[in-house]
């Protein structure tokens, strides 16, 4: 067979010929250990604890995404000659990067894993997914077969470096559409039930050309369908991603982790890989057999175990993360004096019988349009003149200044403690 194929949730069977550089390199890629891995690292965090069927993983995300810059590249290639001829220079290695740009994602939940193990340090996975390129013999050995020089490629385009042509990385990371948010947005939709998620890719794909200076830019005709996906995306941070309950239960992620690292040596199960886990501040700090072993399998195990273990809180929290036993949450009105509730709230915990240190978190929603405006998609004119995106179209600006302006809120506490504080909902 020259073709093979993937059932997809989104396309219903995604493609890839074996007798087209570009494609064959993404199933020859498909096949190392590192991308197999990430069947065992979730998509979506915590989201399975609110919506049932999101159990979904990184590895169906990452081969969408491939097969997006395949469609988007040959899009692009067809607007002239002289694109043609750049796009076929790279694009082996857009499709290879966009298969790999998530695989130094670590357990639990990816974007949260962060959050679990290293609060307040930045999300490095790019820079790890880097360094797992460079250093793994197997992908090294199938990039290699495709040129010499394309390891180097890929991680270029990864690092967003300048000594590539932009819109290599912006195929994958640049302002408004790109195949990463095109993918996660509708198939995260789709494998939470719900419709928020859903717009029109084929009119998206359709209508971006490369300019003269190099960037993807969207022909002023479809600016409809941006705005779609706009209103798309933002509805997924609104009403699933940033969704309370899921923010309430990373705290408990956060609270678990924080609690082992007090035991020390007083923790009566770890293993190897999470005794440097423990100790470090940073994933870029651990050798690649210990990202490797970070899948979800392993975060399960050890909160199975920890919820055993002879420390009460400890053994407490992690029997709230697998019985989905959650803390409970407060909004803080706008305006109220919070430290006045913190306070309150820290008095019922203590009152309660629960250690603060541990049951009482603050959690707010963040800013996820940010990148948008700082780098927004150009918006190619009818008459030729290149715009931002935000300047053509109000309502995609508005959306993107919204988010951060529209911050919200919560103590997160055991429900005891809420019942204390004499508040109901």
């Amino acid at each position: 067979m020259s073709k093979i194929s993937f059932a997809d949730v989104v396309h219903q069977t995604m493609y890839f010929s074996k007798n087209i550089e570009s494609e064959a390199i993404v199933l020859d890629l498909v096949d190392t250990n590192w991308f197999q891995r990430l069947r065992d690292i979730a998509q979506t965090g915590n989201t399975k604890l609110v919506y049932m069927f999101s159990e979904h993983s990184r590895f169906g995300h990452s081969l969408g995404v491939a097969y997006l810059a395949c469609h988007l590249m040959n899009q692009l290639a067809q607007y002239s000659e002289k694109e043609a001829k750049e796009i076929e220079e790279y694009r082996t290695a857009v499709s290879a990067a966009a298969l790999l740009h998530d695989i130094g994602h670590i357990a639990p939940g990816s974007h949260t894993a962060y959050k679990t193990w290293y609060p307040g340090a930045p999300d490095c996975h790019e820079e790890v997914s880097i360094k797992i390129i460079q250093e793994d013999p197997q992908i090294q050995a199938v990039l290699n077969k495709y040129g010499k020089d394309l390891s180097d490629k890929v991680c270029k385009i990864l690092s967003e470096s300048e000594d590539i042509p932009p819109w290599t990385w912006e195929v994958i990371s640049g302002g408004g559409w790109n195949v990463d948010r095109g993918n996660w947005c509708i198939v995260d939709s789709v494998m939470a039930g719900v419709t928020y998620g859903r717009y029109n890719i084929p009119a998206l794909i359709e209508s971006m050309v490369i300019t003269s200076d190099g960037h993807i830019a969207l022909r002023e005709n479809r600016l409809d369908a941006m705005v779609h996906f706009a209103i798309a995306r933002h509805s997924m941070y609104r009403q699933v991603y940033h969704h309370r309950v899921l923010l309430s239960s990373e705290t408990l992620n956060k609270a678990i982790v924080d609690r082992a690292r007090h035991l020390g040596k007083d923790l009566k199960f770890t293993d190897q890989y999470s005794r440097q886990v423990l100790n470090s501040k940073n994933s870029l700090e651990l050798p690649l057999d210990t990202i490797f072993a970070m899948r979800e399998s392993w975060w399960n195990y050890h909160v199975l175990m920890w919820s055993k273990e002879e420390d009460t809180i400890l053994r407490d929290l992690s029997d709230r993360l697998i019985n989905r036993n959650l803390l409970k949450t407060i909004r803080i009105p706008k305006g109220e004096d919070s430290k006045q509730l913190f306070a309150r709230a820290r008095q019922a915990v203590s009152d309660a019988g629960f250690d603060p240190t541990y049951y009482l978190h603050h959690i707010t929603t963040e800013d996820v349009h940010a990148g948008d405006l700082k780098s927004s998609m150009q918006v190619l004119l009818d008459d030729g003149r290149k715009e931002s995106l935000g300047k053509c179209e109000p309502l995609w600006d508005y959306l993107t200044r919204e988010s951060g302006q529209a911050e919200k809120a919560w103590l997160v506490l055991p429900e005891e403690a809420k019942k204390i504080l004499g508040i109901e909902r």
